[in-house]
């Protein structure tokens, strides 16, 4: 991580932890704020030179079946957002996930700038997540995670 990254992730953390209860750092080194149905991710990365990013997800149905329907309705509808896009997480050995995620370039990330970003992507995933679950399956992740 450079200087920059590192100040960073401690201010996104910080802001964070004012204004969310149950703020904490996995052991990836995301930051992970609960929410009701899901939670978002955000993770501060070196990706883009001198500015990082800043990386903001939350997942919206986990443990899905990878059907012909649901892959067209992400291809054709992924991007129908005006703030982030619905996209496959794929980790090798696990059932494919759904998630709603935004990325902004660090030198442009502020206070209010990242409190709106996550609360429009963990509100996003749980408005997608009612909308699909009935018509795709898949559990929320807070749920799986309590099994």
């Amino acid at each position: 991580m450079s200087d920059f990254t590192d100040r960073l992730r401690a201010d996104c953390f910080g802001w964070l932890h004012e204004q969310y209860s149950g703020v904490y750092v996995n052991g990836q080194g995301a930051i992970i704020v609960p929410f009701q149905r899901t939670v978002a991710f955000v993770d501060v990365e070196d990706k883009l030179a001198a500015t990082g990013r800043v990386n903001v997800h939350a997942p919206v149905l986990v443990g899905m079946r990878l059907t012909p329907e649901l892959a067209e309705h992400v291809a054709l509808n992924g991007g129908n957002y005006l703030y982030g896009a619905l996209s496959f997480y794929l980790e090798e050995g696990e059932p494919p996930a759904l998630e709603f995620d935004y990325s902004m370039f660090g030198e442009t990330v502020t206070e209010p700038v990242l409190k709106m970003a996550v609360a429009l992507v963990a509100g996003t995933a749980e408005t997608v997540q009612r909308e699909l679950q009935p018509r795709f399956g898949g559990r929320s992740i807070l749920d799986q995670c309590l099994d």
